[in-house]
């Protein structure tokens, strides 16, 4: 599904397009960008990536924007996934900042503020969640400020880098958002 354009305090949120692959295939072949996501770029071409894309702008259960300064640098991507607009109201949300020189500087934190506000005012959903491991320090304080919960484990149950990691479910409900 294709969303709007959204406008934080420091970034601008754009529908993801098919023109940004190359800059998608650069960060997901870093394994610092990669540590901490689900995906590695290893068997990842430009051609692949393309048709990522591509999948994504029909898929009705995602909204996925890249990320862009103000000044109009495309530093990453965010999106909700498994997205249920009808009975349960709820959606899953994952980041990407894949200019390393952009971390530590609040564009992650602005684009999950930016995102909420998408999601508790016009989508109207009760509930979004994430899953980050707990080795992604940064990450957890950056969600816990913006006020998810820590709601439970899933023990060993990713496959990164020749190891098996936890994952942390956190999740913020409507009644808890706070612009």
């Amino acid at each position: 599904m294709i969303g709007p354009i959204l406008k934080g305090e420091k970034v601008i949120l754009k529908p993801i397009k098919v023109s940004e692959a190359e800059n998608f295939l650069h960060w997901f072949k870093d394994s610092k960008v990669t540590r901490f996501l689900r995906v590695e770029g290893k068997d990842l071409n430009l051609k692949k990536e393309r048709k990522i894309i591509k999948n994504i702008r029909k898929n009705k259960n995602k909204i996925v924007w890249s990320i862009y300064t103000m000044g109009g640098l495309h530093i990453g991507d965010t999106g909700l996934h498994d997205l249920d607009l009808k009975r349960n109201k709820k959606a899953t949300w994952g980041i990407v900042i894949g200019e390393k020189s952009y971390w530590g500087q609040g564009y992650g934190t602005d684009t999950l503020k930016t995102v909420l506000k998408f999601c508790f005012t016009r989508l109207k959903l009760n509930r979004v969640e994430l899953s980050v491991y707990p080795l992604n320090i940064a990450g957890f304080k950056c969600y816990t400020k913006c006020g998810f919960k820590e709601e439970g484990r899933k023990r060993k149950s990713i496959m990164k880098r020749g190891k098996y990691l936890d994952e942390i479910i956190m999740g913020i409900l409507r009644k808890e958002y706070k612009n």
